[in-house]
């Protein structure tokens, strides 16, 4: 067995919406919903314009180095020993 998350989510949902009535109690468990639904969403926003900010960076990084090595075998290796001289 292993943890899943999006299943552990939807049984929260499911309870949460169970126990609701048609009392005064249930208009504030439905505010406490609401405000849980919004900083949810608005956490998961954060967290994919994280990872693809990362993820472009990481990219940009694999081209430079495809870029350098296309370079050094292009125009030959040897010109490699001397830019690691110059670069010591």
């Amino acid at each position: 067995m292993y943890y899943d998350e999006q299943k552990e989510y939807l049984e929260l949902k499911k309870a949460q919406y169970r126990d609701l009535g048609d009392d005064e109690d249930s208009i504030e468990t439905r505010k406490a919903i609401l405000r849980h639904e919004i900083s949810t969403g608005w956490s998961r926003v954060q967290h994919s314009s994280r990872e693809r900010k990362t993820s472009n960076i990481r990219i940009l990084l694999l081209i430079g180095i495809i870029i350098l090595l296309g370079y050094f075998i292009l125009y030959g290796m040897e010109q490699l020993d001397t830019v690691a001289e110059k670069l010591w």
